[in-house]
């Protein structure tokens, strides 16, 4: 994804729904959900390409555009919009994630998220779309 294209996301971002379909009606808030979530997928999964393995700092190479991707999340947010990832916490059976795969590992005293493949999104608190995850379960 280019600059460019972050930028135009972050221009419709900050249009009402339905601005720019010629007199149409605004979408509902059910697809500006949908929308929204998508974005947030879309989002999510570009910054873990372009930060560093295991922490939220950008890859060298990445810099600049990262700071274009940082200013459409934060615009994200002040819409209400959070975005969970779920690596690396606790996993307990009562959550509401929805978990793929569980998988036997190493090293493991509990079962904890070892991938997720879809973050939580919330749009103010409502659950707009339930994560996705692998879990690691311990050997034995």
């Amino acid at each position: 994804i280019s600059i460019e294209q972050l930028e135009r996301i972050a221009d419709q971002l900050a249009k009402p729904a339905g601005a720019d379909k010629g007199g149409e009606e605004p979408r509902s808030a059910t697809a500006h959900q949908a929308f929204l979530a998508e974005i947030g997928t879309g989002l999510w999964r570009l910054r873990q390409k372009m930060v560093q393995p295991g922490t939220d700092r950008p890859l060298e190479e990445m810099r600049r555009a990262y700071r274009h991707l940082e200013s459409v999340w934060d615009a994200l947010e002040k819409d209400g919009v959070k975005i969970y990832d779920h690596t690396g916490e606790d996993f307990d059976a009562g959550r509401s994630i929805m978990v793929l795969a569980y998988q036997p590992t190493a090293g493991l005293t509990r079962e904890r998220v070892l991938e997720t493949i879809k973050p939580t999104i919330y749009v103010n608190s409502e659950r707009v779309q339930m994560g996705e995850v692998i879990v690691g379960t311990p050997e034995g």
